[in-house]
């Protein structure tokens, strides 16, 4: 099933489409990379539900029926510059990218249960056979830093770090 990028659609379900993104990850993380269409199309879907469902954007959204959090209303300067209410930023798009590759070749679930905290101490023993394991209290999911990063201007934050500016 074909993506649909529709800039605003009710249906849209992506950013990019697979042709996108695969020149981007062959551009800028794995020169030799090829992958199936129908797994990018079926990451891309994910990063895309990813992305609404973890990031608190600025603004509103530009349509009231759109499918995706972009494109959005606001009156922020990105450098100096509005944000366009109808176009997707290019940092969106290459967010949606990163997340999509990590899915695909890292095997990352981003909507796997999280039942344990992280690991704190593990054991084991030989014989007699012996296992011990220490969790932290809080849970853990995943992390993706360089999404986040390409995300800051665009976002209201919500990783507990905020920017500060000095007059």
């Amino acid at each position: 099933m074909a993506l649909d990028t529709t800039i605003g659609g009710a249906s849209a379900d992506s950013y990019v489409t697979a042709a996108e993104y695969a020149a981007y990850i062959v551009a800028n993380i794995d020169a030799s990379y090829s992958g199936v269409e129908a797994t990018q199309e079926l990451n891309l879907r994910r990063s895309a539900q990813y992305l609404r469902r973890n990031f608190r954007w600025i603004g509103a959204q530009q349509y009231q029926t759109q499918a995706r959090a972009w494109p959005r209303l606001t009156d922020k300067l990105i450098d100096g510059w509005p944000v366009d209410p109808d176009t997707i930023p290019q940092a969106v798009k290459d967010a949606q990218c990163e997340l999509a590759y990590i899915f695909e070749v890292d095997g990352v679930d981003p909507y796997a249960a999280i039942t344990t905290g992280a690991v704190k101490v593990s054991r084991s023993k030989a014989g007699p056979v012996e296992a011990e394991t220490e969790y932290f209290d809080a849970r853990q999911s995943p992390r993706f830093p360089a999404v986040t990063g390409l995300l800051s201007d665009y976002t209201l934050g919500g990783s507990g770090q905020v920017r500060l500016l000095r007059g």
